[in-house]
């Protein structure tokens, strides 16, 4: 009898995202006697707007870097981001809920996000044009904190430390590059020919 292949666990399936899961569960099973789900007037929070943001934090929990805390997932050519679009996607919410969640959550300081601008190839009427990029979300140590999972985030970020080196010595790259956001390796390519471009001759 073949022995059988081991199961490759979905990113949703990791120990931490799990841990994290149910304690949301534990909170909505009361959310009135937790003080971190009551609005800033001290007012408890609506029972589905809650489940919604429980929604949306296990997507993000579940697809967030364990080495940097940012959300996306790596790839050969550098760190993906998930847009607002994605992370609806998975949670099964309109884009418009999960940014309506995403403010509450920005707001509770449980994840920081970023919007990044690169500037463009081209010029028009002698000024630099600039574009938005997928914004940086990263979940923050106080999120991890507040839920009780300081001591399994530092288990955890430790095993992914082996695993970011395997991938990035399978892909032969550096590990920073593998956690750089592709977007953010683009802007650097863009400045670096522009300054090149611009340069006086020698």
């Amino acid at each position: 009898m073949k022995a059988s292949k081991p199961t490759t666990k979905t990113r949703s399936e990791r120990p931490f995202a799990a841990l994290s899961r149910s304690r949301w569960k534990g909170y909505l099973d009361n959310p009135s006697s937790q003080l971190m789900l009551q609005t800033t007037c001290g007012r408890a929070t609506q029972k589905r707007f809650l489940v919604d943001i429980a929604k949306v934090m296990d997507v993000i929990v579940s697809n967030m870097c364990l080495r940097t805390r940012k959300v996306g997932v790596i790839a050969q050519n550098g760190f993906f981001l998930f847009t607002w679009k994605t992370i609806a996607e998975k949670a099964g919410l309109e884009e418009w809920r999960v940014k309506q969640c995403a403010a509450r959550i920005i707001e509770n300081g449980w994840l920081e996000s970023v919007q990044p601008r690169s500037m463009r190839t081209g010029y028009y009427e002698n000024r630099a044009e600039y574009v938005c990029l997928a914004s940086i979300k990263r979940v923050t140590i106080k999120y991890i904190d507040e839920m009780g999972l300081t001591k399994a985030f530092t288990e955890a970020r430790a095993a992914a430390k082996k695993s970011v080196e395997k991938l990035a010595k399978r892909y032969q790259k550096d590990v920073k590059y593998l956690l750089t956001p592709i977007t953010m390796l683009a802007k650097f390519k863009v400045k670096r020919s522009i300054q090149a471009h611009s340069a006086p001759p020698q």
